[in-house]
């Protein structure tokens, strides 16, 4: 018998192809992809993970672990296959994956399908701000999972603890957000502290909790830098760095996209409150923990939107419960709720948009490309007929771009990972672009031949009115500058 689509069918393509519709926009937004699609192709061209700067004449041979290599030979191995289609395609199906789990698990936890899909639905919106064709997709997919498995220890359920560690060893290869995992554990733990003073709880859940956070943290190690990942990922600490780049300043709330996410604060701040004789201590620490570093930092609000779709769930299906109209209501949605054994409409989704693809990559009519009025495309594609020598100068967001197309040939001045580079480069890069007075003397000390820079930058200006440079290429987005 053929069941019919479950509700996280519905979740599942109504997400798949939001990201595919938002696939162009996406790779218009920065260059990290290049960087990661580098990187990924290096090490599968060399059978060897770099634990040491490649890319750049600025900081080459200086430490750069590698946190995220798996994610990047993933990405990849997707480009190689469909090209950016590809990406995207992959990119689509972490997305739609994470909320057909998280309604799952919203629907389980509430027991009211519907309240559970419209506030998955709000959860996704809010994660939508940062919805990028980048590794960090996987942790939203990781994190969701982590959280669950948490969540059955603090309620007794059976969990086999070897799944963390076993989580863990993926995520701390495939993205820096495994620390997130780590403080979901300890906002569980202190949960747990408060639950046994109120007699709630039960040392076995401890027992899980440590035993579990330890073997956790041993795999988090197992890397190809071992434990320096854990310094790479704590150590961007400089306001100077955070501030230059939109995902890491604090949340503009005079923006509609933010509307989803003051949505889920509010209706958190709210339900907490009408709950609050039966919240769980883990819940507060976790949900207020995430809460307040999104208010930080706008990256983290997909992980606070993640964890806070069950919970939230279970709070608002408490009340309504109440109401005999609403819980007869939910009744004519409860057939659907239980997913489907093989999940076949989300793989036939996946496999169909494959297909498409891949009669477009055949035909050499890729749907994505990198966007020329963004990037500098015409400016590289002038570079690969046109050779340069020497040390390059580049914009920072041009840097991920640049490697993906002029790598071996040219290494770049700096990329868009600015924790890497750190706050002193930083300042030098901003002291060139806006063309202040030593600009000259921080082009000689680090040797720069050419640069490659937006057309209308303070530097464009000053390198046009120097004696000493000339210009080799113009368009309307870039210009390429070499010294006489």
């Amino acid at each position: 018998m053929i069941q019919k689509p479950s509700l996280s069918d519905f979740i599942f393509i109504a997400l798949f192809f939001s990201v595919l519709a938002l696939g162009t926009q996406m790779l218009s937004l920065d260059s990290d992809l290049g960087r990661h699609l580098t990187l990924g192709n290096y090490i599968l061209d060399h059978r060897v993970v770099p634990t040491r700067d490649l890319f750049s004449h600025t900081q080459a041979g200086q430490s750069r672990p590698p946190y995220e290599w798996m994610s990047q030979v993933v990405f990849a191995l997707a480009y190689r296959l469909l090209g950016l289609d590809g990406v995207i395609l992959m990119t689509a199906t972490i997305i739609g994956i994470t909320f057909l789990l998280l309604l799952q698990h919203s629907s389980h936890r509430s027991q009211f399908p519907l309240i559970a899909l419209m506030v998955t639905l709000l959860s996704a919106a809010a994660t939508s701000i940062h919805w990028l064709p980048r590794p960090h997709v996987i942790t939203f997919l990781l994190l969701a999972i982590w959280i669950n498995k948490l969540e059955g220890f603090r309620i007794g359920k059976k969990t086999e603890i070897y799944i963390f560690p076993l989580t863990m060893l993926l995520w701390a290869n495939l993205h820096g957000g495994f620390v997130f995992g780590f403080l979901a554990w300890g906002a569980y733990f202190a949960g747990w502290v408060i639950d046994k003073r109120q007699n709630k709880t039960t040392k076995q859940t401890a027992k899980n909790l440590i035993l579990a956070g330890i073997f956790s943290f041993a795999a988090s190690i197992i890397t190809p830098d071992l434990w320096h990942n854990w310094e790479a990922v704590l150590n961007n600490r400089s306001a100077f760095v955070l501030s230059r780049t939109i995902e890491t300043m604090q949340p503009d709330f005079s923006n509609p996209v933010m509307l989803p996410f003051v949505i889920l604060l509010v209706l958190t701040t709210f339900f907490s409150a009408l709950n609050w004789r039966d919240l769980s201590a883990s819940h507060i620490f976790l949900l207020g923990g995430l809460g307040f570093i999104s208010l930080l930092m706008t990256r983290n609000i997909p992980l606070f939107a993640i964890a806070c779709a069950p919970i939230l769930s279970g709070w608002i299906s408490k009340k309504l419960s109440l109401s005999t109209q609403w819980v007869n209501f939910e009744k004519r949605f409860m057939n659907l709720s239980t997913p489907n054994r093989w999940h076949l409409v989300p793989l036939i989704t996946v496999f169909a948009a494959f297909g498409y693809f891949a009669y477009n990559q055949s035909h050499n009519k890729p749907m994505f490309q990198f966007n020329p009025q963004v990037f500098p495309v015409q400016a590289v594609d002038w570079i690969e007929s046109n050779p340069i020598e020497g040390r390059m100068f580049n914009e920072f967001n041009w840097g991920g771009y640049l490697l993906f197309r002029l790598r071996p040939q040219h290494q770049v001045f700096l990329d868009s990972q600015s924790d890497f580079y750190g706050e002193p480069l930083m300042r030098e890069y901003e002291n060139i672009l806006i063309a202040q007075d030593n600009w000259k003397d921080l082009f000689n000390k680090y040797q720069i031949s050419w640069a490659i820079i937006p057309v209308h930058s303070p530097l464009a200006k000053a390198l046009a009115s120097d004696s000493e440079w000339a210009t080799a290429y113009q368009d309307l987005v870039a210009i390429i500058y070499y010294r006489k």
